[in-house]
């Protein structure tokens, strides 16, 4: 006797045609896959907790299997807005009732969700071919990852999209938006390339957030201004980020791509990384220099700084307003931007570089930001 199950059923009350074609989810890079897994043909009808399409059999091992999985991810991609990311982790059991389908076959495939958090997905699948179960899949198990909309360009097409958005001035705002530690793992293995991976992983655990961060920012740097300069699409792999002998940052070009003389500075504090770009200065000139502070509310930031710049800084909030922390850190993180483009670090010139002026910004008059104005001082050792 037959022992193939039953074919499952579906209310078409409860479904209806998907906003896109299966041609359309690969062209549009809602699928990663290459061609030889490319085998979603139709997506045929989606609901609330389920939905069916037809599979053609590819030729690579697997890839029959893997289709399975992209149609479970088309799912979660149509009715979900965050946390659309998942890959497969596990599966509770699997049944065949008949040899695999040849290359080129159609068939059938109805997922219907099972349990959905915001960690994991199950589901269970059945596959037929010429109106009869061929095979039946239960407990399919997909981790879910953070993401978010505004990510979603980066995942569908790196080439040409970045994690950062590009600010007034030439530089790139990065916020992390993957606060767990899959999901920032993720992202990892999407922007590093073999060694800055090795080099990620021995960072301190504590500080590979902000390293990854002020790497990302960086990446996006460099490809926003090879873009304005005429460049097309560029990996995030393509740009390698390395650090000289004096731990000065500097892009370098692999896989084959080229880059024109750059120089570069990042920085990262918490969940923010920040890069700046500039074509290398064949006379000697400084580089760019770009720096990030946290703004808190004690007197930290107040003490670090030299006597005139504390006054400086007394009359600048009684004048334009905005808390001391604030100005005190914008102070700081002026001067540390000027030190890097120099060459050095806060550390190097801890007391030579004095805040000299503040000049509130064209397009506003208020609290920070504003442009300060930094004058590179001789300070005598043990002046106040």
């Amino acid at each position: 006797p037959d022992t193939r199950p039953t074919r499952w059923t579906v209310d078409p009350a409860t479904e209806h045609t998907p906003d896109h074609t299966a041609q359309l989810i690969y062209a549009e890079r809602w699928m990663f896959h290459g061609p030889g897994f490319q085998g979603l043909t139709e997506l045929t009808a989606i609901g609330a907790s389920h939905i069916r399409g037809t599979i053609t059999t590819p030729p690579a091992p697997g890839a029959l299997l893997d289709n399975v999985g992209q149609l479970l991810g088309y799912w979660i991609m149509a009715t979900r807005t965050e946390r659309t990311v998942v890959f497969p982790v596990g599966m509770r059991l699997m049944r065949f009732f008949g040899p695999h389908p040849a290359p080129g076959t159609p068939v059938e495939c109805l997922v219907r969700i099972v349990s959905l958090t915001d960690t994991a997905l199950e589901a269970d699948a059945q596959l037929l071919i010429g109106g009869q179960v061929w095979a039946e899949l239960s407990g399919w198990q997909d981790r879910r990852f953070d993401n978010h909309p505004e990510t979603r360009p980066v995942e569908r097409f790196p080439q040409r999209n970045t994690l950062s958005r590009p600010q007034p001035g030439g530089w790139v705002l990065l916020h992390e938006r993957w606060p767990d530690l899959a999901s920032r793992d993720l992202i990892m293995r999407n922007h590093l390339g073999s060694d800055e991976r090795t080099a990620y992983e021995h960072q301190p655990p504590r500080g590979r957030r902000q390293w990854l961060l002020g790497r990302i920012a960086a990446k996006d740097a460099v490809r926003r201004w090879l873009w304005d300069h005429g460049e097309g699409p560029v990996f995030p792999a393509e740009i390698g980020i390395r650090e000289d002998a004096q731990g000065r940052p500097y892009a370098i070009g692999v896989h084959g791509r080229t880059l024109p003389e750059l120089t570069l500075s990042l920085a990262h504090r918490a969940e923010t990384g920040v890069a700046l770009v500039a074509p290398r200065h064949v006379n000697g000139a400084t580089g760019p220099g770009i720096a990030l502070e946290e703004v808190t509310d004690d007197d930290d930031m107040a003490v670090a700084l030299a006597r005139p710049e504390r006054e400086l800084l007394a009359g600048v909030t009684a004048r334009i307003g905005g808390s001391p922390g604030r100005w005190a850190a914008a102070f700081r993180a002026a001067k540390e931007a000027v030190a890097t483009a120099e060459g050095a670090g806060p550390r190097d010139r801890p007391r030579d570089l004095t805040i000299a002026e503040v000049r509130p910004g064209t397009d506003r008059t208020d609290a920070p930001p504003a442009r300060l104005v930094v004058e590179v001082a001789a300070t005598a050792p043990g002046q106040p």
